[in-house]
Formats: structure tokens, C-alpha cells, sequence
């Protein structure tokens, strides 16, 4: 369904220029945005290059063997995000408006769920929601404070997960909760990036002050609190897919690179292969990634049977990482 050739392009084109903070008026971001590369987990019929999931870890590991930045500048909206929660969970108006525009690259998309006190844990301490009354009818005061977001810089699409309360039972639900915000929202502010390990790629934080119609929670009134089942059924992407692909590409390209230096790296008068101490770690470096591949392939046909093993997919963020 995407051309490897497209693929080829890019990776001969890339010129491994930083993708953020950049001088190019973020290019290769642009770039992928607008040749679909956003579109991987979105349906035909709004526009989407659905892939399996077997095609979609294949094209990750590939991008991220050139550039790991550019591989997870690929990676993060086709996990878990506006994208997938809509396909899911959002109402036919929300699918409407949102999905053809993250197909095309008109939205680049993140997800706010990481906070100073919370990691990928939506049961952590979030950020608090609450449901008052205003002239304008009811409406959901939402203080964020959201950080470590991939994409939040160049975002100009956010989902957000907060712990929404009810206490006068203006609505009767309570619960966390799950909803979509564009950047020119009034109050919301992105002025603020992270630099991890000067990997380069956009990263930063969402916060500010917020007032959310009813009608912006992914799947309407009916979907408030149930935002924790949301996410856990939809983290096996970036858990169990994702992740992995990088850890695929990133243990294959410095196995290769190492195989290569010690058949041509000489001590003693001797190239290092020959030594038994660089055997036995070299030897390690292939088995680990060896059942790195393997995993992958096994949960990457799990998944494509229509399977969500969020058990699974946690021990495959968590082994892959480690290996």
C-alpha cells in the first residue's frame, strides 16, 4: 500500500540535518507530514494509507536504521494519539473533521498524557478537569501541565488526558477522559521544548488554562471517564510496535557496524573477531538482537489478527528497550 521506493526517496534525499530545533523552517517534518507518512493507522475512506501492522514496523525500523530522530518523528502519530483514538472512539462528526486533515498532513498531531508526576500512566496523578456552568452553558476547566510530549512543539493538533470531576453532578460522570484541542485554542501555550540526549527531535510541553466544550472529548458526553480503557486498549501500538521497531534498527545497525570493525581492526597481529573475549560479546549482540527480531514479528502478527495484548506490548517496550 506505500511504496518501499517512497521510502527510498526520502532516506536518499534525508540530509541528516536536525529535524528541531532547526534553521529549515522544519522541513523533513513538513516533508513526511505531506507525503502521507502521518497516515499509516487511518482508514481509505478518509484519505488514510492503512498499513498492516507487519508493513508499518517494517517501514519504522527502516527510516530509524538511517535517523532515529526522523524515526520517531514518523512513529508518533501513528501510535497512540488523535489518530488512533478517533479511528476507535470518536463520533462520525470528530472523523469527519479530523482524520482526512491528520491523512494529509494538514495536522501533525501529539498526545498529552506525560506529566511532572505521571509517565505513561493514566492512573498516575494527571492533570484535573472539572465541569462548571457558565453563561455559555457547561463547560470543562482543565488546568494542563503536560511535558515530555513528542511532536508538541510543531503540534497544531493535541489530544489531552486529564482526571475530569463532577462535583455539583452537572453531567453525573467522572473519571479520565480523553480530548482533542487545536493550538490556536485560547489560553493553551507551547512555547517550551525538551532537549533529550540532543537527539534533535521535537519534544516539549503543553500547559495553560483551558475552557473545553462537552462536544471536544473523543466519542461526545458519553465517552467522559472512560479514558483510562480508551488508552490502555490503544498503547499496545506504541508499546508493543513502535518502540520495538526502533530497538530492531537501532541493535541491527550497531551489529552491523561492530561486525564490520572487528574483521577489519587488528591487534596482537591478529583481527579482533579471532579474540574470544570479543566472540563471546560480539555473540551476545547477535542473539539479543536475533530474539529482538523474532518478538517483533511474533507480536506484529498478533496484532494483525486484530489482537490487543497491552501485556504483551508492555514486556516488549520493556525487553526490547533492555536487549
Amino acid at each position: 500500500k506505500f511504496s518501499d521506493e517512497n521510502v527510498n526517496i526520502l532516506l536518499k534525499n534525508f540530509d541528516g540535518l536536525r529535524l528541531y530545533p532547526n534553521e529549515n523552517n522544519n522541513k523533513w517534518i513538513n516533508y513526511v507530514a505531506k507525503q502521507k507518512y502521518f497516515s499509516f493507522i487511518i482508514d481509505e475512506e478518509y484519505g488514510g494509507n492503512k498499513l498492516s501492522v507487519n508493513e508499518l514496523s517494517n517501514i519504522l525500523t527502516k527510516i530509524s536504521s538511517v535517523d532515529p530522530a526522523l524515526g520517531v518523528v514518523v512513529m508518533v502519530p501513528n501510535s497512540l494519539g488523535p489518530g488512533e483514538l478517533l479511528t476507535h472512539y470518536g463520533t462520525q462528526e470528530q472523523k469527519n473533521k479530523y482524520l482526512p486533515k491528520l491523512a494529509s498532513g494538514e495536522y501533525i498531531p501529539c498526545f498529552g498524557l506525560t506529566g511532572p508526576n505521571n509517565g505513561s500512566d493514566a492512573t498516575g496523578s494527571i492533570d484535573t478537569g472539572k465541569v462548571i456552568k457558565t453563561n455559555e452553558g457547561l463547560k470543562i476547566k482543565v488546568n494542563l501541565n503536560k511535558r515530555y510530549i513528542t511532536l508538541s512543539p510543531v503540534s497544531n493538533l493535541m489530544g489531552i488526558a486529564f482526571n475530569l470531576e463532577d462535583p455539583d453532578n452537572l453531567i453525573g460522570k467522572e473519571g479520565v477522559t480523553v480530548a482533542l484541542v487545536e493550538r490556536s485554542h485560547k489560553g493553551l501555550i507551547q512555547e517550551t521544548h525538551h532537549n533529550p540526549m540532543n537527539a534533535g527531535f521535537p519534544n516539549g510541553t503543553i500547559k495553560g488554562e483551558i475552557y473545553l466544550d462537552v462536544s471536544q472529548v473523543i466519542g461526545g458526553e458519553e465517552n467522559i471517564g472512560n479514558g483510562w480503557k480508551m488508552l490502555m486498549e490503544c498503547l499496545s501500538a506504541g508499546r508493543g510496535v513502535s518502540l520495538p521497531a526502533t530497538a530492531n534498527a537501532s541493535s541491527k545497525v550497531a551489529t552491523y557496524g561492530i561486525y564490520n570493525y572487528i574483521k577489519t581492526r587488528e591487534q596482537f597481529k591478529m583481527p579482533l573477531y579471532k579474540m574470544q573475549a570479543i566472540q563471546e560479546k560480539f555473540n551476545k549482540m547477535v542473539i539479543n538482537t536475533w530474539i529482538i527480531q523474532s518478538s517483533i514479528s511474533l507480536t506484529n502478527d498478533i496484532l494483525d489478527n486484530g489482537n490487543s495484548p497491552a501485556v504483551l506490548s508492555a514486556i516488549m517496550k520493556q525487553q526490547c528497550t533492555e536487549r
